[in-house]
């Protein structure tokens, strides 16, 4: 299969340590798997543009998401790196691309924005995520990931 080199760059603040990392659909984005998300690099000393250039299928559409976090060495020799995920994209349909040529350039983004700042904040880990609702949701107020405790009850 042909690939393409697509240079993705978006804007966005982040807080000493903070990087921003990009996580999607195909294997060279990590099969929406924020362990094997891609880690964008500051450009400049101002860190407010990150940018990471990917090899990706040509042709076919790759949606993905943006996200910041923190990426913690392994305590074990070659252990994989811990990924803290604290504010990510959620806007309801992900950013997509479909790269034709051999290079492509994605526009420029801002973090959290595509029409409307859709932004979710909280900390996933590798352990359990336990999101709180404090407000009207269609969705129940509390929500556990791991298939393992869905079904328990806690006090």
């Amino acid at each position: 299969m042909q690939t393409s080199q697509v240079n993705l760059t978006i804007r966005g603040e982040t807080t000493p340590g903070e990087v921003i990392a990009v996580v999607g659909s195909c294997e060279a984005l990590g099969n929406w798997s924020y362990q094997k998300a891609v880690t964008l690099h500051p450009l400049g000393d101002e860190r407010h543009t990150w940018a990471v250039t990917i090899s990706v299928p040509k042709g076919v559409v790759s949606t993905y998401r943006y996200f910041k976090g923190f990426f913690l060495e392994s305590k074990s020799a070659g252990g994989p790196c811990q990924v803290i995920v604290n504010l990510w994209e959620t806007h309801h349909q992900p950013r997509t691309m479909s790269p034709t040529g051999i290079n492509q350039q994605q526009q420029q983004k801002q973090f959290g924005f595509d029409g409307v700042k859709c932004v979710d904040s909280g900390w996933l880990t590798c352990q359990t995520d336990i999101r709180l609702r404090l407000h009207y949701s269609k969705r129940p107020p509390v929500s556990i990931t791991k298939k393992k405790f869905k079904k328990s009850r806690f006090r």
